[in-house]
């Protein structure tokens, strides 16, 4: 009962200081916003990115085109070379009419019909090479390179790398930016707190005549940095959820490929915007308010 009482008048404190000193509480409050919007932001272009990224796993193939009228027993040889090879989940083969086909169904997918205005269109046979491992696909490249069965090698591997890129640019980036923004925000928060307890220092000085503890005079100081905080993280994660809906397909048109960013991954976000906004409001005016007692002793 003691520690719910205890508990109810340090909530109580927090209030009245935050807004005791409401121009830097504010002011912190909007860094502290700043930042989880950076991290929210980071977050979920990263998170999008990962998932094209997988994407580009899975269509990564290697693609041998065969040279002209190879016997069914050369291919079949080949293809068994082939499936032996390291990283190789399958191997099909495409012959020119099939590729025919599929270049049919690609105009009609868009709404078009082949024309060739009677022209030939010389389609090569090829064998389709699916990986299951992406990292596989220069060690197969490099394989069939030299084989006299293969014409030429087409590998996805440059489109997997410079996304991999991207994405690791970003991230580290962002992480910069956050963690500069980070350091703002709690150099903002331990001097809020710090300005509140300056403007408190005789009441402080009465608690200690009259016996009160570290803990009972730093409690109402942690909780009101954890106020800002709190305060900071709610506008985000308000902010986030009103521009959840246009965030995939903007994502889509920036980056040119299938991201994909749940609805449920959105509570994730939120749990750890919510997180980081408490943790460094505690930790900003833990640091504030122990140096200032640690200093008075």
């Amino acid at each position: 009962m003691a520690f719910v009482r205890f508990m109810g008048f340090s909530v109580v404190r927090a209030w009245q200081g935050f807004w005791r000193n409401a121009m830097m509480s504010l002011a912190a409050t909007a860094t502290v916003v700043l930042m989880l919007v950076l991290l929210a932001a980071l977050v979920i272009v990263i998170s999008g990115l990962n998932s094209g990224l997988e994407f580009i796993e899975s269509k990564v193939a290697v693609t041998a085109r065969l040279v002209d009228k190879l016997a069914y027993t050369d291919r079949q040889e080949l293809t068994a070379e082939i499936r032996d090879m390291p990283g190789v989940a399958g191997v099909e083969y495409v012959s020119p009419s099939k590729a025919m086909q599929r270049l049919r169904d690609a105009y009609q997918q868009s709404g078009q019909e082949l024309e060739t205005g009677g022209a030939p269109i010389k389609l090569f046979a090829s064998l389709e090479i699916s990986l299951s491992d992406p990292e596989a696909a220069d060690s197969v490249a490099t394989a069939l390179a030299e084989n006299r069965f293969v014409e030429r090698i087409l590998t996805k591997q440059a489109e997997y790398d410079a996304i991999l890129g991207i994405i690791n640019t970003i991230r580290t980036v962002g992480i910069a930016i956050v963690g500069l923004v980070g350091l703002t925000v709690l150099f903002m928060i331990i001097n809020t707190i710090r300005i509140a307890v300056f403007s408190r220092a005789g009441e402080i000085e009465i608690m200690r005549l009259v016996g009160a503890s570290d803990a009972f005079i730093r409690w109402p100081f942690i909780l009101e940095g954890i106020l800002c905080g709190l305060v900071g993280a709610l506008i985000t994660i308000v902010i986030v959820a009103a521009v959840w809906d246009p965030i995939q397909p903007a994502m889509v048109n920036m980056f040119q490929m299938p991201t994909a960013v749940s609805t449920r991954f959105l509570t994730t976000l939120s749990l750890l915007v919510l997180g980081v906004g408490l943790g460094v409001g505690a930790l900003g005016s833990w640091i504030s308010v122990r140096s200032y007692l640690a200093a008075a002793h």
